[in-house]
């Protein structure tokens, strides 16, 4: 009988065979041994943390306590220990708990907010898909009724900017002054409360409470240069509750950009002929300006008019839209952007200039587009009348835009927020918020992670004047908010004022007309978008100016003993 070989094609699938087979059984008892060690390592985790416990639980219960803890005792918080050939890492929580069953905090029955204790035992190790952990919780109770002999609690209360309760807040209480240090952190509940129970009976706990990525708040010892802290370290009183509040919130970023004075270009027309006219409809010039048409003497209802594209073929940022209109009150004009969407002007959506759908009665703020995805844009007016007598009329209009506008290098600049932390020997303010530091290369000094605060901004120097900052300053930087403030700079004058305009919400008015007066002097101009002017030329140091500021819809102020000199400044506000 003749016997045949195997070809090599059936030993090449032979091999796969027993490959696929062998591999998948590998495989298979790899992840057995994995399990094993798994189940073995929180096994060895789970009998640590009963023996701990145990151990807790067989003490007196004026014995249960933590190192530096509140409630004090000889039981060290952390710690390692080996078992198996595993390290294991040992975590150790004890507090006081106030049972609601003879009511909850301030509604306590006996007043007494220490009612047990409880113990946390958590052991952790690091496993093969990162750190692992098992924990045991159990209530310790006293043998007799609660009490408060030697002790009383502190309440904190952690609230957000907008006053609401911050729940997971870290509370960090710290006293060395008492017979033993006590170093021990706490967390607020979900109504942003968090109680030290227990605590021993006496002065100068500190207080830092914090959450991450938030601000940071709490209790001050007094310094030398904080001799007055508004908010001292607190006392415990044996038998009474110390209620302390405490004000965090999300960190934020401030950016402040020093550029020198722009060189800027516009698109203007006032209507002397069409040639910057693209479309009329149910409009018609008349006497250099813009009207409805009418129809034997009656006027429509509404008109628009277009203007002729801009492309600025030098241009850095977009500033502005200024536009002259007279209404009556049955009239109105108002002014929409349009830009050249691949060759079809559209209007930009709300989402980039808002309120453009709907048009603007006034100036229109066009720093915020981006000139990449806008860089042809055009205007159309909507002229309405519910008056067929009368009809509104657009004088002028423009489009101003940055060309170029150069940073400026080292610049000192220092920032100080509002709010403070005591007074010093003088019984000044101690600011909690100080920062100093310089413009980079790009201009900028920023500062991350800071506190919301409203912020002042200076120069620390005498070489440059502040023509414009926008927004004004002091600027109110909220939480989680990244903010950019432009400082426009020039070279300081030793006679100048600088002029800011806000209406009764402190918004600043744009176009108002500030008229400045003295012996040789009268200048008027207009504030810009940021209700800011500058008057420098032709002026001499003295304190008798006048200045008058006027806006359409608001009431005219005189203002009279001006002061003029090298670091004047003044803000003005208008009523309605």
């Amino acid at each position: 009988m003749q016997q045949r070989g195997l070809s090599l094609i059936e030993l090449i699938v032979a091999s796969a065979v027993i490959t696929l087979v062998f591999g998948t059984l590998f495989v298979s008892v790899q992840y057995m041994l994995e399990l094993i060690g798994t189940s073995k390592a929180k096994a060895g985790a789970t009998a640590l943390a009963v023996e701990e416990l145990e151990y807790i639980r067989s003490l007196p219960y004026n014995d249960v306590g933590t190192v530096s803890g509140v409630p004090s005792g000889a039981i060290e918080p952390n710690s390692t220990t080996t078992l198996n050939n595993i390290t294991y890492a040992q975590r150790v929580l004890i507090e006081y708990v106030d049972d609601e069953a003879d009511g909850f905090g301030g509604s306590d029955e006996n007043a007494i907010l220490a009612d047990y204790k409880r113990v946390k035992v958590e052991i952790s190790w690091q496993g093969r898909d990162g750190t692992e952990s098992v924990s045991l919780v159990s209530n310790i109770v006293p043998v007799g009724i609660e009490t408060t002999d030697g002790g009383g609690t502190i309440k904190v209360n952690v609230f957000d900017a907008n006053v609401l309760p911050v729940s997971g807040a870290e509370v960090y209480f710290y006293n060395d002054t008492t017979t033993t240090t006590i170093s021990t952190t706490r967390y607020t509940n979900a109504d942003g409360v968090a109680y030290l129970a227990g605590a021993p009976a006496a002065a100068n706990y500190e207080i830092t409470v914090t959450s991450s990525g938030y601000s940071t708040d709490g209790t001050y010892v007094a310094t030398t240069t904080n001799p007055n802290p508004t908010t001292p370290p607190v006392a415990v009183v044996e038998s009474a509750v110390s209620t302390m509040n405490f004000q965090i919130d999300e960190l934020s970023d401030l950016t402040i950009l020093a550029l020198g004075l722009p060189t800027t270009g516009s698109f203007a027309d006032s209507f002397s002929d069409d040639s910057l006219v693209a479309d009329y409809s149910s409009t018609t010039r008349s006497a250099g300006a813009i009207e409805i048409m009418d129809n034997g003497g009656v006027y429509y209802g509404s008109g628009t008019v277009t203007s002729a594209t801009t492309s600025p073929s030098t241009i850095d940022s977009w500033y502005a839209v200024n536009f002259t209109a007279t209404t009556a009150t049955s009239t109105t004009v108002t002014v929409s952007v349009l830009y050249d969407n691949a060759g079809t002007l559209e209007l930009i959506p709300d989402g980039d200039l808002p309120g453009n759908s709907t048009g603007f009665s006034g100036s229109i703020d066009l720093q915020s587009l981006d000139v990449a995805t806008y860089g042809t844009l055009a205007l159309i007016a909507t002229l309405s009348t519910t008056d067929t007598d009368e009809t509104p009329y657009l004088a002028d209009w423009e489009i101003v835009y940055t060309e170029t506008q150069s940073p400026i290098t080292g610049v000192p600049i220092s920032v100080t927020g509002a709010k403070t932390i005591g007074t010093d020997a003088m019984a000044q303010p101690v600011y909690k918020n100080v920062f100093s530091g310089s413009t980079n290369g790009s201009g900028e000094y920023a500062l991350n992670d800071i506190e919301f605060d409203s912020y002042d901004i200076e120069l620390g120097t005498g070489a440059y004047d502040i023509i414009e900052a926008c927004p004004i300053v002091p600027v109110a930087l909220s939480p989680n908010t990244d903010e950019t403030v432009v400082l426009t700079l020039d070279s300081a004058v030793a006679a100048h004022i600088h002029v800011t305009v806000v209406d009764p919400s402190n918004d600043p008015i744009a176009n108002a007309t500030v008229r400045l007066q003295n012996t040789g002097v009268d200048d008027t101009q207009s504030t810009s978008l940021c209700g800011q002017t500058y008057f420098a030329g032709g002026l001499y140091v003295e304190d008798d100016y006048t200045l008058t500021v006027s806006s359409p819809g608001y009431t005219s102020e005189v203002v009279s003993d001006v002061h003029v000199s090298a670091t004047s400044s003044l803000s003005v506000s208008l009523s309605l």
